[in-house]
Protein backbone atom coordinates (compact mmCIF):
# COMPACT_ATOMS: atom_id res chain seq x y z
CA UNK A 1 0.00 0.00 0.00
CA UNK A 2 2.65 2.31 -0.84
CA UNK A 3 2.32 5.71 -2.53
CA UNK A 4 3.29 4.17 -5.60
CA UNK A 5 5.33 5.21 -8.79
CA UNK A 6 3.67 6.07 -11.98
CA UNK A 7 3.96 8.22 -15.32
CA UNK A 8 7.06 8.49 -17.03
CA UNK A 9 8.90 8.17 -13.78
CA UNK A 10 8.03 4.62 -13.58
CA UNK A 11 9.92 3.66 -16.13
CA UNK A 12 12.86 5.99 -16.29
CA UNK A 13 13.49 5.13 -12.39
CA UNK A 14 13.23 1.28 -12.84
CA UNK A 15 15.88 1.12 -15.48
CA UNK A 16 18.22 3.13 -14.32
CA UNK A 17 21.29 2.17 -12.47
CA UNK A 18 23.29 3.96 -10.00
CA UNK A 19 20.64 6.37 -10.18
CA UNK A 20 18.44 7.57 -6.88
CA UNK A 21 16.96 10.29 -5.54
CA UNK A 22 17.51 9.63 -1.90
CA UNK A 23 20.42 10.80 -1.39
CA UNK A 24 21.23 13.16 1.69
CA UNK A 25 17.75 12.01 2.62
CA UNK A 26 16.50 10.42 5.90
CA UNK A 27 15.50 7.45 3.64
CA UNK A 28 16.59 3.69 2.97
CA UNK A 29 18.81 3.23 0.07
CA UNK A 30 20.79 5.55 -1.94
CA UNK A 31 22.90 3.91 -4.18
CA UNK A 32 20.35 3.02 -6.97
CA UNK A 33 21.26 -0.64 -7.23
CA UNK A 34 19.20 -2.09 -4.68
CA UNK A 35 16.12 -3.60 -6.72
CA UNK A 36 18.11 -4.78 -9.56
CA UNK A 37 19.88 -7.66 -7.35
CA UNK A 38 17.26 -9.73 -8.10
CA UNK A 39 18.34 -9.91 -11.62
CA UNK A 40 20.60 -12.50 -10.65
CA UNK A 41 18.04 -15.19 -9.03
CA UNK A 42 15.31 -15.31 -11.11
CA UNK A 43 14.67 -16.15 -15.09
CA UNK A 44 11.81 -12.75 -15.17
CA UNK A 45 11.34 -9.79 -12.97
CA UNK A 46 8.55 -7.57 -12.82
CA UNK A 47 7.85 -4.21 -11.31
CA UNK A 48 3.64 -3.24 -10.64
CA UNK A 49 2.36 0.24 -9.51
CA UNK A 50 -0.44 2.12 -9.47
CA UNK A 51 -0.63 5.86 -7.60
CA UNK A 52 -4.57 6.22 -6.72
CA UNK A 53 -7.81 5.28 -7.31
CA UNK A 54 -8.57 5.70 -11.72
CA UNK A 55 -4.82 5.34 -12.26
CA UNK A 56 -3.75 2.79 -14.43
CA UNK A 57 -1.92 -0.23 -13.10
CA UNK A 58 1.69 0.00 -14.49
CA UNK A 59 4.17 -3.13 -15.62
CA UNK A 60 7.82 -3.67 -16.21
CA UNK A 61 9.56 -6.88 -17.07
CA UNK A 62 12.87 -7.56 -17.19
CA UNK A 63 14.28 -10.59 -18.98
CA UNK A 64 16.90 -11.05 -16.77
CA UNK A 65 17.83 -14.49 -18.49
CA UNK A 66 18.76 -12.33 -21.41
CA UNK A 67 20.21 -9.76 -19.53
CA UNK A 68 22.93 -11.84 -18.00
CA UNK A 69 23.46 -14.14 -21.16
CA UNK A 70 23.80 -10.76 -23.10
CA UNK A 71 26.48 -9.04 -20.58
CA UNK A 72 28.49 -12.07 -20.61
CA UNK A 73 28.55 -12.61 -24.27
CA UNK A 74 31.75 -11.81 -26.58
CA UNK A 75 29.28 -11.26 -29.14
CA UNK A 76 26.99 -8.71 -28.17
CA UNK A 77 28.50 -4.98 -29.23
CA UNK A 78 25.56 -2.95 -27.69
CA UNK A 79 26.22 -0.31 -24.58
CA UNK A 80 24.47 -1.45 -21.07
CA UNK A 81 21.40 0.94 -22.25
CA UNK A 82 21.23 -0.90 -25.41
CA UNK A 83 20.85 -4.01 -23.25
CA UNK A 84 18.56 -2.64 -20.90
CA UNK A 85 16.48 -1.93 -23.90
CA UNK A 86 15.97 -5.56 -25.48
CA UNK A 87 16.01 -6.88 -22.06
CA UNK A 88 12.44 -4.38 -20.80
CA UNK A 89 8.88 -4.24 -21.77
CA UNK A 90 6.20 -1.76 -20.36
CA UNK A 91 2.63 -2.73 -20.10
CA UNK A 92 -0.51 -1.30 -18.74
CA UNK A 93 -2.78 -3.37 -16.60
CA UNK A 94 -6.61 -3.71 -15.96
CA UNK A 95 -6.49 -6.23 -12.90
CA UNK A 96 -9.62 -5.24 -10.55
CA UNK A 97 -8.03 -7.64 -7.33
CA UNK A 98 -5.29 -5.01 -7.08
CA UNK A 99 -5.78 -1.98 -4.18
CA UNK A 100 -5.71 1.73 -5.33
CA UNK A 101 -2.31 2.49 -4.79
CA UNK A 102 0.67 0.06 -3.90
CA UNK A 103 4.00 -1.12 -5.50
CA UNK A 104 4.86 -4.82 -5.55
CA UNK A 105 7.67 -6.81 -7.03
CA UNK A 106 7.73 -10.69 -8.35
CA UNK A 107 10.47 -12.70 -8.84
CA UNK A 108 9.75 -15.67 -11.35
CA UNK A 109 11.28 -18.43 -11.86
CA UNK A 110 14.04 -18.16 -9.43
CA UNK A 111 17.11 -19.71 -10.20
CA UNK A 112 18.15 -22.20 -7.49
CA UNK A 113 21.43 -21.24 -5.53
CA UNK A 114 23.04 -23.14 -2.37
CA UNK A 115 20.41 -24.35 -0.05
CA UNK A 116 17.53 -22.65 -1.83
CA UNK A 117 17.49 -20.31 1.68
CA UNK A 118 15.83 -17.74 -1.09
CA UNK A 119 12.66 -19.86 -1.80
CA UNK A 120 12.68 -21.51 2.09
CA UNK A 121 10.14 -19.48 3.73
CA UNK A 122 11.68 -20.43 7.58
CA UNK A 123 14.93 -19.12 5.77
CA UNK A 124 13.39 -16.05 4.85
CA UNK A 125 11.34 -15.21 8.13
CA UNK A 126 15.05 -15.85 9.70
CA UNK A 127 16.55 -13.06 7.69
CA UNK A 128 13.51 -10.66 7.91
CA UNK A 129 13.39 -10.80 11.26
CA UNK A 130 17.13 -10.05 11.63
CA UNK A 131 17.68 -7.59 8.76
CA UNK A 132 13.93 -5.46 8.19
CA UNK A 133 12.77 -2.63 10.16
CA UNK A 134 10.02 -5.12 11.83
CA UNK A 135 9.28 -4.59 15.36
CA UNK A 136 10.51 -6.51 18.98
CA UNK A 137 8.36 -9.26 19.78
CA UNK A 138 5.05 -8.26 22.63
CA UNK A 139 7.23 -11.65 24.65
CA UNK A 140 10.37 -9.30 24.98
CA UNK A 141 10.11 -7.51 27.90
CA UNK A 142 12.57 -5.17 27.59
CA UNK A 143 10.73 -4.18 23.76
CA UNK A 144 9.21 -0.75 25.22
CA UNK A 145 11.77 0.32 26.83
CA UNK A 146 14.31 0.34 23.79
CA UNK A 147 11.47 1.36 21.51
CA UNK A 148 11.69 4.66 24.14
CA UNK A 149 15.02 5.33 24.34
CA UNK A 150 15.04 4.95 20.39
CA UNK A 151 11.80 6.90 19.94
CA UNK A 152 14.33 9.80 18.42
CA UNK A 153 16.11 7.59 15.83
CA UNK A 154 14.42 8.75 12.28
CA UNK A 155 12.26 7.05 10.42
CA UNK A 156 12.28 3.93 12.91
CA UNK A 157 9.57 2.38 10.45
CA UNK A 158 8.20 -1.26 11.97
CA UNK A 159 7.00 -2.74 9.34
CA UNK A 160 4.38 -5.50 9.39
CA UNK A 161 6.28 -8.29 7.28
CA UNK A 162 3.98 -11.10 6.14
CA UNK A 163 5.32 -14.29 4.82
CA UNK A 164 2.76 -17.14 2.81
CA UNK A 165 0.31 -15.06 4.87
CA UNK A 166 1.79 -15.91 8.09
CA UNK A 167 2.57 -12.89 10.32
CA UNK A 168 3.87 -10.63 11.13
CA UNK A 169 7.33 -11.33 11.42
CA UNK A 170 9.21 -10.16 14.95
CA UNK A 171 12.62 -9.77 15.45
CA UNK A 172 14.10 -12.45 17.65
CA UNK A 173 14.94 -10.97 20.57
CA UNK A 174 13.19 -13.24 23.88
CA UNK A 175 13.40 -12.91 27.34
CA UNK A 176 15.49 -16.12 27.14
CA UNK A 177 18.25 -17.61 25.11
CA UNK A 178 18.48 -21.23 24.51
CA UNK A 179 21.76 -22.04 24.53
CA UNK A 180 20.78 -25.81 23.88
CA UNK A 181 18.11 -28.08 24.56
CA UNK A 182 17.57 -27.69 28.22
CA UNK A 183 19.50 -24.76 28.79
CA UNK A 184 17.97 -21.82 28.78
CA UNK A 185 19.81 -18.30 29.95
CA UNK A 186 17.98 -15.67 30.98
CA UNK A 187 18.29 -11.91 30.00
CA UNK A 188 18.30 -9.87 33.21
CA UNK A 189 19.65 -6.24 32.62
CA UNK A 190 19.44 -4.15 29.82
CA UNK A 191 22.25 -0.99 28.98
CA UNK A 192 21.63 1.69 26.98
CA UNK A 193 24.27 3.54 25.22
CA UNK A 194 24.31 7.06 23.40
CA UNK A 195 27.85 7.43 21.43
CA UNK A 196 28.62 11.11 20.72
CA UNK A 197 29.52 12.38 17.57
CA UNK A 198 33.11 13.78 16.72
CA UNK A 199 31.72 17.53 16.06
CA UNK A 200 29.09 17.13 18.58
CA UNK A 201 25.21 15.34 18.42
CA UNK A 202 24.70 11.79 18.38
CA UNK A 203 26.80 9.59 16.17
CA UNK A 204 24.69 6.38 17.61
CA UNK A 205 22.51 4.98 19.98
CA UNK A 206 22.49 1.86 20.84
CA UNK A 207 21.69 -1.11 23.85
CA UNK A 208 23.10 -4.15 25.49
CA UNK A 209 21.26 -7.31 26.66
CA UNK A 210 23.32 -8.93 29.64
CA UNK A 211 22.62 -12.43 30.85
CA UNK A 212 24.46 -14.69 32.56
CA UNK A 213 27.04 -15.31 29.92
CA UNK A 214 27.17 -19.19 30.38
CA UNK A 215 28.53 -19.64 27.03
CA UNK A 216 28.71 -18.81 22.85
CA UNK A 217 25.17 -18.19 21.29
CA UNK A 218 23.78 -20.32 18.39
CA UNK A 219 23.61 -18.48 15.21
CA UNK A 220 20.41 -19.80 14.35
CA UNK A 221 18.61 -18.05 17.15
CA UNK A 222 19.01 -14.80 15.14
CA UNK A 223 20.65 -12.47 18.31
CA UNK A 224 23.98 -13.33 19.03
CA UNK A 225 26.98 -10.63 18.45
CA UNK A 226 27.14 -6.96 18.19
CA UNK A 227 24.86 -5.65 15.34
CA UNK A 228 24.63 -2.53 13.16
CA UNK A 229 21.59 -0.61 12.11
CA UNK A 230 21.02 2.35 10.04
CA UNK A 231 17.83 3.62 8.90
CA UNK A 232 16.66 0.33 11.10
CA UNK A 233 17.85 -1.90 8.76
CA UNK A 234 21.14 -4.20 9.85
CA UNK A 235 24.22 -3.88 8.52
CA UNK A 236 26.70 -6.62 7.78
CA UNK A 237 25.93 -9.51 10.18
CA UNK A 238 27.27 -10.44 14.00
CA UNK A 239 30.52 -10.59 13.13
CA UNK A 240 30.31 -6.93 11.85
CA UNK A 241 32.19 -4.98 15.05
CA UNK A 242 34.14 -8.61 16.37
CA UNK A 243 37.15 -7.03 15.82
CA UNK A 244 36.06 -4.45 18.41
CA UNK A 245 36.59 -7.17 21.45
CA UNK A 246 39.84 -8.29 22.91
CA UNK A 247 39.30 -11.78 22.63
CA UNK A 248 36.69 -11.87 19.26
CA UNK A 249 35.30 -15.17 20.61
CA UNK A 250 33.11 -13.00 23.09
CA UNK A 251 31.19 -11.45 21.00
CA UNK A 252 29.29 -14.60 19.83
CA UNK A 253 27.81 -14.04 23.87
CA UNK A 254 26.88 -10.50 23.06
CA UNK A 255 23.70 -9.63 22.25
CA UNK A 256 23.08 -6.15 21.45
CA UNK A 257 22.33 -3.34 18.49
CA UNK A 258 23.85 0.17 17.63
CA UNK A 259 21.85 2.43 15.19
CA UNK A 260 24.41 4.53 13.44
CA UNK A 261 22.24 8.24 13.41
CA UNK A 262 25.89 10.29 11.82
CA UNK A 263 24.99 10.44 8.35
CA UNK A 264 28.57 10.81 7.09
CA UNK A 265 28.73 7.08 8.28
CA UNK A 266 27.92 5.40 5.13
CA UNK A 267 26.81 1.74 4.40
CA UNK A 268 29.03 0.36 1.47
CA UNK A 269 27.71 -1.19 -1.58
CA UNK A 270 27.43 -4.77 -0.54
CA UNK A 271 26.07 -3.49 2.68
CA UNK A 272 27.91 -6.18 5.12
CA UNK A 273 30.37 -3.18 6.12
CA UNK A 274 30.31 0.66 6.39
CA UNK A 275 32.30 2.55 4.08
CA UNK A 276 35.86 3.80 6.03
CA UNK A 277 36.41 7.15 7.68
CA UNK A 278 37.14 8.83 10.76
CA UNK A 279 32.96 9.30 12.04
CA UNK A 280 32.74 5.17 11.43
CA UNK A 281 36.17 4.81 13.56
CA UNK A 282 34.86 7.27 16.54
CA UNK A 283 31.81 5.04 16.57
CA UNK A 284 34.19 1.72 16.73
CA UNK A 285 36.44 3.81 19.78
CA UNK A 286 33.53 4.31 21.80
CA UNK A 287 32.70 0.28 20.98
CA UNK A 288 36.10 -0.65 22.29
CA UNK A 289 34.92 0.03 26.38
CA UNK A 290 31.55 -1.68 26.05
CA UNK A 291 32.79 -4.79 24.31
CA UNK A 292 35.77 -4.99 26.73
CA UNK A 293 33.37 -5.00 29.57
CA UNK A 294 31.18 -7.52 27.98
CA UNK A 295 34.76 -9.74 28.08
CA UNK A 296 35.06 -8.90 31.82
CA UNK A 297 31.12 -9.78 32.37
CA UNK A 298 31.73 -12.99 30.80
CA UNK A 299 35.40 -13.90 32.45
CA UNK A 300 33.66 -13.15 35.91
CA UNK A 301 30.52 -15.18 35.13
CA UNK A 302 33.13 -18.28 34.54
CA UNK A 303 34.63 -17.58 37.56
CA UNK A 304 31.71 -17.71 39.27
CA UNK A 305 29.98 -20.72 37.70
CA UNK A 306 33.82 -22.09 38.19
CA UNK A 307 33.15 -21.25 42.13
CA UNK A 308 29.29 -22.69 42.65
CA UNK A 309 30.96 -25.77 40.35
CA UNK A 310 33.79 -26.71 42.88
CA UNK A 311 31.41 -25.72 46.14
CA UNK A 312 29.38 -28.71 44.68
CA UNK A 313 32.36 -31.23 44.04
CA UNK A 314 33.11 -30.14 47.34
CA UNK A 315 29.89 -30.91 49.01
CA UNK A 316 29.79 -34.19 46.69
CA UNK A 317 33.59 -35.34 47.79
CA UNK A 318 32.20 -34.84 51.57
CA UNK A 319 29.05 -36.77 51.53
CA UNK A 320 31.04 -39.65 49.65
CA UNK A 321 33.64 -39.55 52.60
CA UNK A 322 31.15 -39.60 55.39
CA UNK A 323 29.64 -42.52 53.74
CA UNK A 324 33.06 -43.91 54.55
CA UNK A 325 33.39 -43.12 57.49
CA UNK A 326 29.92 -43.95 58.77
CA UNK A 327 30.17 -47.34 57.28
CA UNK A 328 33.17 -48.40 60.21
CA UNK A 329 34.95 -50.71 57.92
CA UNK A 330 38.33 -49.48 58.04
CA UNK A 331 41.20 -48.82 60.37
CA UNK A 332 41.21 -46.21 63.65
CA UNK A 333 44.56 -44.89 61.48
CA UNK A 334 42.11 -44.78 58.20
CA UNK A 335 39.15 -43.18 59.90
CA UNK A 336 41.51 -40.40 61.56
CA UNK A 337 43.01 -39.81 57.79
CA UNK A 338 39.16 -39.53 56.72
CA UNK A 339 38.52 -37.25 59.60
CA UNK A 340 41.46 -34.74 59.01
CA UNK A 341 41.07 -35.30 54.95
CA UNK A 342 36.96 -33.97 55.85
CA UNK A 343 38.19 -31.03 57.89
CA UNK A 344 40.02 -29.81 54.96
CA UNK A 345 37.01 -30.08 52.71
CA UNK A 346 34.88 -28.24 55.05
CA UNK A 347 37.91 -25.60 55.51
CA UNK A 348 37.56 -25.02 51.79
CA UNK A 349 34.04 -25.07 51.54
CA UNK A 350 33.54 -22.63 54.29
CA UNK A 351 36.43 -20.58 51.94
CA UNK A 352 33.65 -20.71 49.40
CA UNK A 353 30.76 -19.65 51.28
CA UNK A 354 32.83 -16.15 52.61
CA UNK A 355 33.64 -15.84 48.91
CA UNK A 356 32.45 -11.62 48.47
CA UNK A 357 31.65 -12.51 45.11
CA UNK A 358 29.07 -15.00 46.08
CA UNK A 359 25.10 -13.62 45.12
CA UNK A 360 23.03 -13.32 48.55
CA UNK A 361 20.99 -16.44 47.67
CA UNK A 362 24.68 -18.91 46.55
CA UNK A 363 25.73 -17.92 49.87
CA UNK A 364 23.01 -18.61 51.55
CA UNK A 365 22.79 -22.18 50.07
CA UNK A 366 26.39 -22.83 50.61
CA UNK A 367 26.61 -21.82 54.25
CA UNK A 368 23.33 -24.11 54.89
CA UNK A 369 24.83 -27.00 53.06
CA UNK A 370 28.08 -26.34 55.06
CA UNK A 371 26.65 -26.39 58.74
CA UNK A 372 24.37 -29.57 57.40
CA UNK A 373 28.01 -31.43 55.98
CA UNK A 374 29.27 -30.22 59.85
CA UNK A 375 26.83 -31.49 61.71
CA UNK A 376 26.73 -35.02 60.20
CA UNK A 377 30.38 -35.02 60.84
CA UNK A 378 30.31 -34.26 64.44
CA UNK A 379 28.06 -37.55 64.72
CA UNK A 380 30.25 -39.33 62.59
CA UNK A 381 32.89 -38.99 65.04
CA UNK A 382 30.59 -39.29 68.09
CA UNK A 383 29.38 -43.46 67.21
CA UNK A 384 33.05 -44.68 66.32
CA UNK A 385 32.16 -48.20 65.90
CA UNK A 386 32.78 -51.45 63.40
CA UNK A 387 30.52 -52.46 60.78
CA UNK A 388 27.90 -54.91 62.36
CA UNK A 389 29.21 -57.73 60.15
CA UNK A 390 33.14 -56.81 61.76
CA UNK A 391 31.58 -56.81 64.84
CA UNK A 392 30.96 -60.58 65.38
CA UNK A 393 34.42 -61.43 64.55
CA UNK A 394 37.29 -62.01 66.69
CA UNK A 395 39.81 -58.95 66.93
CA UNK A 396 42.61 -60.15 64.77
CA UNK A 397 40.14 -61.55 61.52
CA UNK A 398 38.23 -57.84 62.33
CA UNK A 399 41.50 -55.88 61.98
CA UNK A 400 42.00 -58.19 58.45
CA UNK A 401 39.13 -57.01 57.12
CA UNK A 402 39.82 -53.56 58.06
CA UNK A 403 43.15 -53.48 56.48
CA UNK A 404 42.00 -54.77 53.54
CA UNK A 405 38.86 -52.22 53.44
CA UNK A 406 41.57 -49.53 54.07
CA UNK A 407 43.88 -50.48 51.44
CA UNK A 408 40.79 -50.70 48.89
CA UNK A 409 39.94 -47.09 49.80
CA UNK A 410 43.58 -45.61 49.54
CA UNK A 411 44.10 -47.23 46.08
CA UNK A 412 40.54 -46.19 44.96
CA UNK A 413 40.29 -43.29 42.31
CA UNK A 414 36.47 -42.78 42.66
CA UNK A 415 35.22 -43.33 46.69
CA UNK A 416 31.95 -43.90 45.99
CA UNK A 417 33.09 -47.38 43.49
CA UNK A 418 34.93 -48.15 46.37
CA UNK A 419 32.27 -48.22 48.82
CA UNK A 420 30.10 -50.22 47.08
CA UNK A 421 32.27 -52.65 46.56
CA UNK A 422 32.89 -52.99 50.33
CA UNK A 423 29.34 -52.90 51.09
CA UNK A 424 28.77 -55.71 48.76
CA UNK A 425 31.76 -57.81 50.70
CA UNK A 426 30.34 -56.83 53.81
CA UNK A 427 27.24 -58.47 52.73
CA UNK A 428 28.48 -61.55 51.98
CA UNK A 429 29.94 -61.64 55.40
CA UNK A 430 26.52 -61.12 57.21
CA UNK A 431 25.10 -63.87 55.49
Amino acid sequence: NGIGLGGQDFVKRLTAFGVSQKRGKQQRGFRGVGRLAAIGYCQALFFRSRTGPGQPIRELRWDCRYLRSSLRSSDFQGTLGDAVHEATSHHTLTLAEYPERFFEVELRAVVRHGKDDLLSADAVRRFVGQVAPVPFSPEFRYSGEIDGFLSDVPTPANLHVFINGEGPVYRPHRDEIELRPGMADAADELQLFTIPAIDGGVAAKGWVLHHAYLGAIPRNLGVRGLRMRSGNIQVGDDSIVESAFVESRFNAWAVGEFHILDSRIIPNGRRDQYEQGVHLANVLNHLAPIARDIGNRCRLRSQYRQLMKRAENLGIEIENTLAVLQQGAVTTATRSSLISKLERSLAALEKIACNPLLMDDDAVTVHERLASLRRKLARAEEKEKSASSLGRMTPQKRRAYEDVFSLIYDCASDVRGAKELVDRVLARIKH
